[in-house]
């Protein structure tokens, strides 16, 4: 008997328009179809075979959808039927990383102690001030003068020292370059003429973060914020008294 002709004359299936959601069920799916006894054998086995299908792709949808949800994804993001339209992917909320410039250690929630920004604030408001040696303030500086300046306007009773004694001051809470934070104070040496050895400090800076720094040491700029120049950096430390 050829099968064609049967085929041909076989009731057309026709189903209906399904819309999946992450609860679309075994039931639901069953439940959306006529019942097989309306058609003739052959579409009766055509609709169960279909049927088996629908309710396969029924179970793997509701798993995809679980596994969306416990990726935190937007199901329509997976192309997913019965997500609104127009989704994308989306991995959930991204949390706040963390900025490049470090905060100092301090209040635990990891905001920079005041008195630490004050130092800041306070040396960062010099920008353009000239450049002079041995000058500390309040109009002029040199690079030990800005820092000191700065140090007593945010509450340190440092006395006004140069580059060297303010590295030898705060030797005990020295820090290296992996650990430099914002209002930390960073030192250098240079080849010069003044007697001051390899080791010691020719300048010193405030460190602002983010490869920055906020200082002073020439006549032509005068104080400014500029990357800080690690070839000749030598180490750095935090002022304890700032740190409350």
């Amino acid at each position: 008997m050829n099968a064609m002709p049967y085929m041909q004359t076989a009731t057309p299936l026709t189903f209906p328009q399904l819309n999946f959601s992450p609860t679309f069920g075994a039931a639901q799916m069953q439940n959306a179809f006529v019942s097989p006894l309306a058609f003739d054998p052959m579409s009766a086995q055509m609709f169960s075979l279909n049927q088996q299908f629908m309710l396969g792709m029924s179970q793997m949808i509701n798993q995809w959808f679980a596994m969306a949800q416990s990726l935190n994804l937007n199901p329509g993001s997976l192309g997913l039927p019965g997500a609104p339209a127009g989704t994308s992917a989306s991995a959930g909320p991204v949390p706040t990383s963390q900025s490049s410039v470090a905060a100092p250690a301090g209040p635990s929630d990891g905001s920079i102690p005041p008195k630490v920004q004050k130092l800041i604030d306070m040396a960062e408001s010099k920008q353009g001030a000239p450049y002079v040696f041995g000058a500390a303030g309040p109009s002029k500086f040199d690079c030990s003068g800005l820092v000191s300046w700065a140090l007593k306007q945010a509450g340190s009773s440092v006395a006004r020292m140069s580059a060297d004694g303010l590295k030898s001051h705060y030797a005990k809470s020295a820090v290296s370059k992996d650990e430099l934070k914002p209002g930390d104070l960073v030192f250098f040496y240079s080849p010069n003429d003044r007697g001051i050895k390899p080791g010691h400090a020719t300048h010193v800076e405030i460190y602002l973060g983010n490869g920055m720094t906020m200082g002073t040491d020439n006549p032509k700029e005068g104080a400014r914020i500029e990357p800080i120049n690690w070839k000749t950096f030598i180490g750095g430390a935090r002022p304890p008294e700032l740190q409350a």
